[in-house]
């Protein structure tokens, strides 16, 4: 079977919708209508003369002879990725389009304004940047780079560590005038706490170390947890109780004096780490090493406070 340009982009489509899941998903992904998906895979089980996969309400089964075409699509699919790759690290100067992912509020403080720096040093990449609080995955989704916090799952994926961030505990004058006393750790169960938190996780165990070398562990309540850290730091700007954050999202709310750093003798324990992920690849792109090199210089001078985005 002579394969032709539009048999090409009919396997890298079929391995789209088995990664997604549907066509409707790939579809969406890609830009297209989902009747020009279904025409294209038509077009390819017409090529190959058997159908490659059955679809149910809910999902899609792939035949022995999907099976089999699948593998193929894999193969294609990583020769072009490939092919694309070389040619770009031939041209003169970087470019292409690099999809990113991030938490919005990560990426709103931290990593947008640095893209902005790189758009500049670098003006052929084109950046498509996706700030969404909830699991990508990487592969379905096209995606080049992600900035993931926290401790990560074993996978396929290459994570390049960024920096470890740094978290302070504050309230308002005004919420503390009118609180109980807060001396020590142990004194936040008095307190009215806002904590991250979302369907699978909880942060409201916080631990503290002394300047003695203590530690100390607190397991603390209030009347909001959220999924969002701005949205807790509104919460905390509107005198709703204590907060335990990333220091780097607080902005200039410490000096200017709308938040008080408070048990300024213990120092916040658990800190989590900020990783740049992406896929795993027989030949990275010129342009994926070049913003991966980019953010591991640039990243963790901006986390410290030490020089501005």
């Amino acid at each position: 079977m002579a394969l032709e340009n539009d048999n090409l982009k009919g396997l890298v489509l079929f391995s789209h919708i088995n990664r997604l899941g549907s066509l409707s998903a790939a579809a969406q992904l890609l830009g297209m209508s989902r009747s020009s998906v279904s025409k294209q895979l038509a077009a390819l089980e017409t090529q190959v003369g058997s159908r490659l996969l059955n679809r149910t309400t809910r999902k899609i089964v792939l035949t022995e002879v999907g099976q089999q075409v699948l593998k193929e699509a894999h193969k294609v699919e990583l020769a072009l990725q490939t092919i694309e790759s070389i040619s770009e690290d031939h041209q003169s100067e970087i470019a292409g389009e690099l999809k990113i992912s991030c938490s919005s509020a990560q990426g709103r403080v931290h990593l947008v304004p640095l893209l902005a720096k790189f758009a500049a040093r670098y003006p052929r990449i084109k950046l498509n940047v996706q700030l969404e609080d909830r699991f990508v995955d990487m592969i379905a989704e096209n995606i080049d780079v992600s900035i993931r916090i926290g401790y990560l799952p074993d996978s396929s994926l290459i994570a390049r560590k960024l920096c470890d961030l740094s978290w302070m505990l504050c309230a308002t004058k005004e919420y503390l005038d009118n609180a109980p006393p807060l001396h020590s750790p142990s004194d936040l169960v008095n307190h009215r706490c806002l904590f991250y938190r979302n369907a699978k996780l909880a942060m409201n165990h916080w631990t503290f170390a002394h300047t003695s070398g203590a530690t100390e562990n607190v397991t603390v309540s209030g009347p909001l947890a959220i999924n969002d850290p701005g949205a807790l730091i509104t919460a905390a700007l509107a005198h709703t109780g204590v907060l335990l954050i990333d220091k780097g999202l607080l902005g200039n709310t410490i000096k200017e004096g709308k938040l008080l750093p408070i048990l300024q003798d213990y120092t916040p324990i658990g800190g989590l780490p900020m990783y740049a992920i992406y896929p795993e690849k027989a030949f990275m792109p010129a342009k994926t090493r070049t913003l991966i090199n980019f953010l591991l210089e640039e990243m963790p001078p901006v986390l410290r406070g030490l020089s501005p985005a």
